[in-house]
């Protein structure tokens, strides 16, 4: 048998795979059930990286599975391409974005075809494609004209540097989730999108999509449901004058008595209402202004100061004791989540605590504790149901009884009411960028904000060698008079277009829809061939991003469902994250970090069937781990043994003496490929490999099995030892069926022990019983050669035999 040549090899089955029927998936299959398996579409910077292998071999193993178990199977790919990597690379290099993408995306599908997986070619395409960013545009008019999509000034995240609003999802940590600069609070005329009003729509989405549940408690902290009272607080000045309302939202309604002063956002519009009877605007402009420089990060981070401003001569009125406390500015409140202000209880919350022990106002105690050194919070007083103080008639109650009769007592006397609030809010859509998809809108003095005729969709992206917004801010596309200047559809007088665009984000919602009829020119995709293929069954991909693309992913479909685009709100049926690839530091490896291993070069070096086992081998799907090619060699010494199964083939059928360990094999694979435990099945087969070796043989049957097992984990050496010994293509067979009764071993090995010290080991039937073993150990055993005595037998079948002499 000649040597293994893996670059002849995988070259000649990567040819052929490229035009390969098998792997297309087809719609409405007569007699096949479908399986959708989607891998999250990676950005089109053409580059290739560990991390994409970390995602995509498992996605592949799980996909060719399928076809084995005779599923058809769509497993699609294309690419993210909107968005500041090509726009950045157009900056600094002087390239256009369209070029950039479109060179990237050939590199890494070529990169993919090296790595042998098998996709769906013929569905492949990019978010900046005008067939498919037209689509984009069209689910925002739909948006739009059902009133989920609006223009208004907004205190959002900006980054200085990217010169761009950002979403919350955006800035994460108060830094831009691109430039990595600090990113600060502004007002801007922004696009909202209006998911706050999904979240319980969301949060059902959570509930039924199977998912590792750190990440699924991620998202719903990210939706951030509380109920609880709102309460409404008279605004006074220093003669008790009425002059406004403030509304607060509290969860902790309980404490209710203990209210020493209210805090309002720097942004609250009672700033600017009252701003004549704030005796010391002065002080409250500049602090509004500092405000201002910090990210919503820093604002709602604990480790600061915990800074506030006076609202001299105004004050709030208790309504349950008519008590007159101050208003503060406090930037840790913010203005677009609950009511932009909150009761402070500075016995019964440490932050509270604490800026009042730094601005010298009253500490009120109304539960039970020692607050001498900080705070009786909600954790504590609810777990012990602690007793009621200095709240009036509900002194003396306990804290869960005294909670239903203060809410009951607000409700009734029309102080306030019952409420539930979100902290996710309404997803700010619009980018000062260039690469994205332009807003299919025109702003008609006369018509007001008019949306385009779908038929002139799509609205195509003007070309441009000015890619950096203005000082301003404003788009570069603002730059573009021949695009800016148009006419208004409604009326036909002049309309000025919109210049921002769309985030990278809104091409990566609904793609996974595309994929099911991606060539459509008269619709989004086909309704019949979306019921066909219905969710995603398995959608991998990283874990950085997971919380804002999936419940971005289930907001837009939820939509399309209500529009009677898509026919479910669930768009994902199970949704994995994989594990990080970390350098030998611990870090993550990545382009901006230049710590990463170049996949391409590991494949040219070793090939792509030991390069797709090794990083598999190194840890499970979900579990980061650290690269290393210590390893590496094992498995190209375990794929060569693979190779020279070719000549010990002897005989048809399975052996009596290898049917266990087949049938072993088979079940572990099976198990593993359904759940992406690729190293425990890699180990499987090395375990099997092993046997096979000692043995000295193995037959046709069981080599045939062995390669279909193998063929999802290493398709190439498996598809070419199958042609070479079977005939034909691996990739038309089933995979072998587990004999359930072959699990059972008919001999066993039973560890001989006396007192208790292992003395030998017997090979024996299953159903060999006590007397015959000690028969067997008294002739074989040598520490019982000459025992006339035995005291005790302990016998554990099929685990242990003890002698006690």
């Amino acid at each position: 048998m000649s040597e293994y040549n893996f670059r002849e090899v995988e070259k000649k089955w990567q040819d052929r795979w490229e035009n390969e029927p098998n792997f297309r998936a087809v719609d409405f299959h007569p007699t096949k059930p479908k399986y959708y398996m989607l891998y999250e579409f990676p950005n089109t910077s053409g580059t290739l990286h560990m991390g994409h292998l970390k995602g995509t071999v498992p996605s592949d193993a799980l996909a060719r599975y399928k076809r084995f178990k005779g599923y058809n199977v769509l497993f699609p790919i294309g690419g993210d391409s909107f968005g500041l990597p090509a726009e950045n690379a157009a900056i600094k290099y002087g390239t256009n974005p369209k070029q950039f993408v479109q060179d990237g995306m050939k590199k890494i599908l070529d990169s993919f075809k090296k790595l042998g997986l098998s996709f769906d070619w013929t569905r492949t395409f990019c978010t900046s494609d005008p067939d498919y960013y037209k689509w984009t545009q069209w689910i925002f008019l739909q948006l739009f004209k059902n009133g989920k999509a609006y223009k208004q000034k907004g205190h959002v995240n900006f980054c200085k540097t990217c010169k761009t609003v950002l979403s919350n999802e955006d800035s994460q940590g108060g830094k831009c989730d691109r430039c990595g600069n600090d990113v600060i609070q502004v007002d801007r005329d922004v696009w909202f999108l209006k998911m706050k009003e999904y979240s319980e729509k969301l949060l059902k989405n959570i509930d039924n999509i199977q998912m590792a549940d750190n990440l699924k408690e991620a998202q719903r902290n990210w939706i951030g449901k509380s109920e609880g009272v709102e309460l409404s607080m008279p605004v006074v000045d220093e003669n008790g004058v009425e002059l406004s309302q403030v509304k607060i939202f509290t969860t902790c309604i309980e404490t209710v008595y203990g209210i020493t002063y209210v805090v309002l956002a720097p942004e609250h519009s009672l700033v600017d209402s009252l701003k004549d009877k704030i005796e010391n605007m002065d002080e409250v402009l500049k602090y509004k202004e500092k405000t201002a420089l910090k990210s919503e990060f820093d604002r709602i981070s604990q480790v600061k100061d915990k800074s506030g401003c006076k609202l001299c001569g105004l004050y709030a009125i208790n309504p349950l004791n008519n008590k007159k406390v101050p208003l503060y500015l406090g930037d840790y409140v913010l203005g677009n989540y609950g009511t932009g202000a909150v009761m402070a209880v500075p016995a019964h919350d440490q932050r509270d605590y604490e800026f009042a022990k730094e601005h010298n106002i009253e500490i009120v105690q109304v539960i039970d504790g020692d607050i001498s050194n900080q705070a009786v919070e909600k954790l504590e007083y609810i777990s012990k149901n602690s007793k009621m103080l200095n709240s009036d008639k509900f002194s003396g109650l306990s804290v869960l009884d005294a909670k239903k009769q203060i809410t009951d007592l607000i409700v009734k006397n029309g102080f306030g009411r019952v409420q539930i609030n979100y902290k996710m809010q309404d997803w700010p859509f619009n980018r000062q960028r260039y690469w994205g998809e332009p807003f299919p809108v025109v702003f008609c003095d006369k018509c007001g904000i008019v949306p385009l005729d779908e038929k002139d969709l799509p609205l195509l992206l003007p070309e441009t060698n000015d890619y950096l917004p203005n000082e301003m801010g404003d788009s570069p596309l603002s730059k573009i008079e021949s695009f800016v200047h148009t006419k208004c559809p409604k009326c036909g007088g002049d309309a000025r277009r919109e210049t921002d665009t769309m985030p990278n984000w809104a091409g990566s919602s609904w793609y996974w829809l595309r994929y099911c009829d991606p060539h459509n020119p008269n619709a989004l995709a086909d309704i019949e061939k979306l019921k066909y293929w219905g969710s995603v069954d398995c959608y991998t991909g990283g874990t950085e991003h997971i919380t804002r693309h999936v419940l971005y992913a289930f907001f837009w479909q939820n939509f399309l469902y209500e529009i009677g685009v898509a026919p479910s709100r669930d768009p994902f049926i199970r949704k994995m994250g994989s594990g990080l690839i970390l350098d030998d530091e611990g870090k993550k490896m990545s382009k901006s970090s230049k710590n990463g291993v170049s996949a391409l070069t590991v494949v040219e070096k070793y090939g792509a069937d030991v390069t797709r086992m090794h990083i598999q081998f190194l840890a499970g799907y979900e579990d980061n781990c650290m690269w290393t090619f210590n390893g590496i060699d094992g498995i190209v010494n375990f794929l060569d043994r693979v190779w020279k199964l070719q000549d010990i083939v002897r005989d048809d059928g399975v052996s009596d003496k290898h049917a266990y360990a087949l049938n072993t094999l088979i079940k572990k694979v099976s198990e593993d490929y359904e759940n992406l435990k690729l190293n425990t099945a890699i180990s499987a087969c090395m375990i099997f490999i092993k046997t096979i070796k000692e043995d000295g043989y193995i037959t046709r049957q069981e080599l045939k099995d062995f390669l279909i097992c193998l063929n999802p984990l290493a398709p190439h050496i498996t598809s070419e030892i199958y042609e070479r010994v079977f005939g034909g293509d691996i990739a038309n067979e089933t995979f072998p069926e587990v004999d359930e009764s072959k699990l059972v071993l008919s001999e066993i090995e039973i560890p001989v022990q006396v007192n208790g010290k292992l003395k030998g080991v017997l090979k024996v039937s299953k159903d060999t019983t006590q007397d015959e073993i000690l028969s067997l150990a008294k002739t074989n055993i040598e520490a019982l050669k000459n025992v006339d005595t035995i005291k005790k037998v302990i016998f554990v079948p099929g685990k242990i035999f003890n002698v006690i002499v």
